[in-house]
């Protein structure tokens, strides 16, 4: 259980600082990758967080839109 907090808050960082560039209007694609990327692991490790997903989902929900406008990260 420790493990998973940990990739929990390390989740909840990336997300919260990526939330601070969109607000500014900028994307967020590496923090999308990077939160990708701790979900996966996470899943090789057996673990499984909703608040970790929730956090991918968003993002990428906020990206998606960027990227349909046309803005280069």
């Amino acid at each position: 259980m420790e493990k998973e907090l940990a990739f929990e808050t390390v989740s909840k960082i990336i997300f919260d600082r990526a939330c601070q560039l969109i607000v500014g209007g900028n994307p967020a694609y590496e923090s999308e990758k990077v939160l990708l990327h701790i979900e996966m692991v996470m899943t090789e490790w057996g673990y499984r967080s909703p608040k970790v997903a929730e956090y991918c989902n968003l993002l990428k929900q906020e990206n998606d839109h960027m990227r349909s406008m046309g803005i280069q990260g």
